[in-house]
């Protein structure tokens, strides 16, 4: 069976459904975009959010696709660090809740925590306290953990962090995996756009980008960045939201529309396409059925709050993928 290794940093999502822009403007945090915070700012933020509707979900960018993965029944692990607290242990059960073998690593911070916004029109925008989650240092990875898998998944978040990824990626390609990297957010791409072409061009064989990112990358249109990232790649893949999604295998294109669905909340739209994504490439499926995969796992989680779809939502995904 074709085995997918994670790693990424565990964070428990707080999601904070608000009426307007106006707290995130107070905030200072740009509408949509992934901002990190110390331990000030994060403390600051929980006193304003005080008193309002909060709802707790484990996630993570890279333990969401995992999961997500994992429930579509491949074989899953994740690396990644927490501290032993409540919300730690709690991180460690739901991994093993879907299947996932958790590969956990403790620190003395507190676990990382990702503090949520959603608007009306279910745009989410993130304020993240990595805690322990960033922690985690090369030292941690040993080569034994990448064994016996088939495809090494990670995320763009980890980028703040040059000597982890590389020595990840180092010894995803020595033990024979293949590589897929999600660039996360256009903001982190922004920031660091010269090390992730790196690594874009050196160590990985499948990019997931929507199209903030892929502009940020390439400082192209989406549809030139498809190209181009192909061009470095095994498989290019650019999200374009409601209008759907593209990829590139070689000289092979293919394009799907999104499905309808009634879009509640996008946390995870982005980390469960790639689930689907995945999931139709370890079966063989074509390049367009993959994408088509990828879009029906996102059109059904952006119907919950959070980034994970319940059991009846389970349940239509895997009838829909029947149907391909």
């Amino acid at each position: 069976m074709f085995k997918v290794l994670g790693m990424g940093n565990a964070l428990t999502d707080v999601l904070i459904p608000i009426s307007s822009d106006l707290i995130l403007r107070e905030l200072g945090l740009p509408k949509g975009s992934m901002q990190l915070i110390d331990q000030n700012q994060f403390t600051n933020i929980q006193k304003r959010i005080s008193g309002m509707q909060v709802h707790l979900v484990c996630g993570g960018s890279a333990a969401n696709t995992i999961t997500g993965i994992s429930k579509m029944g491949l074989q899953t692990g994740f690396i990644f660090k927490v501290h032993k607290d409540e919300v730690g242990d709690n991180y460690c059960n739901d991994l093993k809740s879907y299947g996932v073998a958790p590969m956990v690593l403790y620190d003395e911070q507190p676990s990382g925590r990702s503090l949520v916004f959603i608007t009306p029109d279910g745009e989410r925008t993130f304020a993240t306290y990595l805690g322990a989650a960033a922690a985690m240092v090369p030292e941690d990875l040993k080569k034994e953990m990448f064994s016996g898998y088939d495809l090494f998944y990670t995320e763009g978040y980890l980028v703040q962090n040059h000597d982890l990824i590389v020595k990840a990626l180092k010894l995803a390609k020595e033990a024979g995996l293949k590589v897929a990297l999600d660039l996360a957010s256009y903001n982190v791409v922004e920031s660091d756009r010269d090390f992730l072409k790196s690594l874009v061009e050196s160590y990985v064989d499948i990019v997931f980008a929507n199209e903030e990112e892929a502009l940020a990358l390439t400082e192209v249109s989406p549809k030139d960045s498809l190209h181009i990232i192909a061009k470095q790649t095994e498989i290019s893949v650019v999200k374009m939201g409601k209008y759907g999604a593209m990829a590139k295998r070689g000289e092979e294109i293919a394009i799907t529309p999104a499905v309808s669905a009634n879009c509640i909340d996008t946390t995870g739209a982005g980390d469960l396409f790639a689930s689907g994504f995945l999931f139709g490439l370890s079966s063989g499926k074509s390049l367009e059925d993959c994408l088509k995969f990828g879009t029906i796992s996102a059109g059904k989680v952006i119907e919950f709050i959070g980034p994970k779809i319940d059991q009846a939502g389970w349940e239509k995904v895997f009838d829909d993928f029947k149907l391909l």
